[in-house]
C-alpha cells in the first residue's frame, strides 16, 4: 500500500500521529491539498497544503511550496514554507527556499538557504484556499 492511513500504535515521532502516509517508491506531480496529517516518505512535484502537521522523512523530497500547522523537515524541500505555529530543520534536513512560522528551530547540521522570518501564528485552513468544485 503506497498511499495509506498509519496503523494506530505504529511508533512515531509524535508530529503526525495517524497521518496520511506517501512512501518511499511513490512520486506526486501535483499539488496536495487535506486537513489532515502527512508523512512524506516518497516525492512531491508540487506544492502541499494541510490545516494539519507535515513530517518529511530524510530520503523525501518536495519541490514546491508547504503550508502547514507544523512542518518537520528531515529530507529537503525547494520551496517556500509558511507554518502557522512550528518549522523544524533537523540535522539530516536541505531547505532551499523562505520560512515564514511563529516557531522556527534548525539543527546546527542541517542547510538552509534562504529567508527565515518569524511571525505571528498564520491560518492554514485548507478549506478557505480550496477552489470551487461545481
Amino acid at each position: 500500500m503506497p498511499l495509506f492511513k498509519e496503523p494506530r500504535g505504529r511508533p512515531t515521532d509524535g508530529a503526525a500521529d495517524g497521518a496520511t502516509l506517501l512512501d518511499r517508491d511513490i512520486t506526486i506531480v501535483g499539488d496536495i491539498v487535506s486537513d489532515e496529517n502527512i508523512r512524506l516518505r516518497g516525492r512531491v512535484e508540487g506544492n502541499v497544503s494541510t490545516s494539519g502537521s507535515v513530517v518529511i522523512e530524510p530520503r523525501a523530497s518536495v519541490r514546491g511550496d508547504i503550508t502547514a500547522e507544523n512542518l518537520i523537515v528531515e529530507g529537503s524541500i525547494e520551496g517556500k514554507a509558511v507554518v502557522a505555529r512550528k518549522f523544524e530543520l533537523r540535522p539530516t534536513g536541505r531547505m532551499r527556499g523562505d520560512i515564514r512560522a511563529a516557531i522556527v528551530a534548525i539543527a546546527e547540521e542541517a542547510f538552509l538557504q534562504g529567508k527565515v522570518l518569524a511571525t505571528e501564528k498564520i491560518s492554514t485552513n485548507t478549506r478557505t484556499r480550496r477552489p470551487d468544485r461545481r
